[in-house]
């Protein structure tokens, strides 16, 4: 890749922080506050911690192929056949990962605002923009998306900090919830919210400085779960987990209740203007990861031209799905063990065998 495309670290941690600060929005916390109840704030510390040893292990497991992603490690470990494979198990990924959070966003904003507006069109403003960006390639993506992350970030804060008279403390208890298993045993699995560790086994080959992969991974963890956490406690001290509705962002609905003022109310519109701004960032970030394994896959020399293809994926997957209750059975059953399988049992195991043949080369010679 040309060096004048490539990012900065900060730019990285951009690039890695929208991706769960989206799924924030796009209700990640009442999927883990319905999992685990008044202790779902106890798991996210949990299971914060362990992402944060996960990607330390992740960043050892790298280091000693330099600039090197997924795919090349793919390769060297099992051959040209292999990396092919992985390869598209991770197209499908990312493509079924952008279609689950369009389509959710689009119902959430037809719900809301435009009822009498096919679903269509609705996926269609989220689409164009973002494959209109996708062309300029990755520079421009994550250019934008540093520029716009505080203001996302912001939103996020001011929705936190505003409702701190409505909150009640006793929602937290009891700490541990539904149980310790549920917390801590089968609680592990809400590791899946890390969705992010999918983009950053393909980061390195993107970035100026290689060697800073691990600060931009250990911030964007960090952050993450900085985020997640704040979110959790405010909807667990603002509602009754019980009570969340299925077809609303539970996001939303605390921006529902902000107020300044008699002459500023109803500013919900202005966080759903960010939020749709960031999916649309987001989607376009997605693209190019699409496009760009693709390329590595084809050795096509310009992969502008196959945003088109891959965005008519992305929008008919959104419009296959026909419902709340259907988007709801994906994340849940299939979307989440999906994540289990390919991010973080799959993926880790071929770094570790990789790793571990190429000691094995460096000790025979």
């Amino acid at each position: 890749m040309d060096t004048l495309q490539k990012i900065s670290k900060y730019e990285a941690i951009g690039l890695i922080t929208i991706v769960i600060l989206n799924q924030i929005i796009l209700n990640l916390p009442n999927t883990l506050l319905l999992s685990t109840g008044t202790s779902s704030w106890v798991n996210v510390i949990y299971i914060s911690f362990l992402a944060l040893l996960f990607c330390k292990l992740i960043c050892k497991l790298f280091k000693p192929f330099g600039s090197s992603d997924l795919l090349d490690i793919s390769k060297f470990l099992g051959g040209n056949f292999f990396k092919i494979i992985i390869g598209i198990l991770y197209i499908s990924f990312f493509i079924f990962f952008s279609g689950i959070l369009l389509r959710y966003m689009s119902n959430s904003l037809k719900i809301i605002y435009f009822t009498d507006i096919p679903l269509a069109y609705v996926l269609l403003f989220f689409i164009i923009p973002a494959t209109i960006v996708c062309r300029y390639g990755i520079k421009v993506i994550s250019r934008t998306n540093l520029i716009f992350i505080p203001i996302f970030i912001f939103s996020i804060l001011v929705l936190i900090f505003s409702t701190i008279a409505s909150y009640d403390p006793q929602r937290i208890f009891p700490i541990l919830g539904q149980g310790f298993n549920e917390t801590f045993l089968i609680g592990i699995f809400n590791i899946f919210s890390f969705t992010c560790f999918a983009y950053l086994y393909f980061l390195i080959p993107l970035m100026q400085n290689p060697n800073e992969f691990k600060k931009v991974a250990i911030s964007s963890i960090i952050i993450s779960a900085i985020y997640l956490l704040s979110s959790i406690i405010c909807l667990l001290m603002l509602f009754p987990f019980i009570t969340f509705t299925e077809e609303m962002l539970s996001i939303y609905l605390i921006a529902r209740l902000i107020e300044f003022g008699r002459f500023f109310q109803r500013i919900d519109a202005l966080f759903i203007f960010i939020w749709i701004y960031s999916l649309t960032s987001l989607l376009s970030i997605s693209l190019f990861f699409i496009c760009n394994i693709f390329k590595k896959l084809t050795n096509i020399k310009d992969y502008t031209y196959m945003c088109y293809p891959f965005s008519i994926f992305i929008f008919s997957l959104a419009l296959y799905i026909e419902n709340i209750a259907q988007i709801k059975y994906i994340q849940n059953v299939i979307f989440k063990y999906l994540i289990l399988i390919l991010v973080f049992i799959i993926s880790p195991l071929i770094l570790i065998l990789a790793y571990l043949k190429q000691r094995k080369f460096k000790y025979e010679n």
